[in-house]
C-alpha cells in the first residue's frame, strides 16, 4: 500500500500544478491592441571599437569589444569575483575529498592489520 500511495502523490504532484494554472477565457473582450512607437533608427549599432564586419564572428577577436564600463560588464569586477569565488568552492571540495578518502584508506589499513594480528 504505500508504495501505491507514493506513486500517486507522485502523479498527483506532477499533474496538479497544470491543473491549477490552465489559463481561462475571460466574458469580456480585452483591448490588446500596442501603440505604435515611432522608430527613427531601424538598423541596430554595434557599439565596438573596431568595423563590424572585422568583429562579428564565432570566436572573439581582440580589440574588437569594448572596456567593462559597469560592475556587471564582461570583465568587470564582478565577474572576477565569481571566477574566484567558483575556484575557492572547488578546491574545497577536493580538499574534503582528498582528506575523507585518506581517512577511509586509513581505516581500512587499521582493520586488516588487526586482521592479520588474530
Amino acid at each position: 500500500m504505500p508504495r501505491f500511495a507514493r506513486l500517486t502523490c507522485a502523479v498527483l504532484f506532477t499533474i496538479a500544478p497544470f491543473a491549477v494554472s490552465q489559463a481561462h477565457a475571460a466574458d469580456t473582450p480585452t483591448d490588446s491592441t500596442v501603440a505604435e512607437a515611432n522608430v527613427t533608427e531601424p538598423s541596430y549599432v554595434y557599439d565596438l571599437e573596431n568595423d563590424p564586419s572585422e568583429c562579428i564572428n564565432s570566436n572573439p577577436r581582440p580589440n574588437c569589444g569594448k572596456k567593462p564600463q559597469l560592475s556587471g560588464d564582461r570583465g568587470g569586477w564582478m565577474q572576477y569575483t565569481v571566477f574566484g569565488v567558483m575556484i575557492a568552492a572547488l578546491l574545497t571540495i577536493g580538499t574534503v575529498l582528498v582528506r575523507n578518502t585518506m581517512k577511509r584508506d586509513r581505516a581500512i589499513a587499521e582493520q586488516m592489520a588487526r586482521e592479520d594480528q588474530k
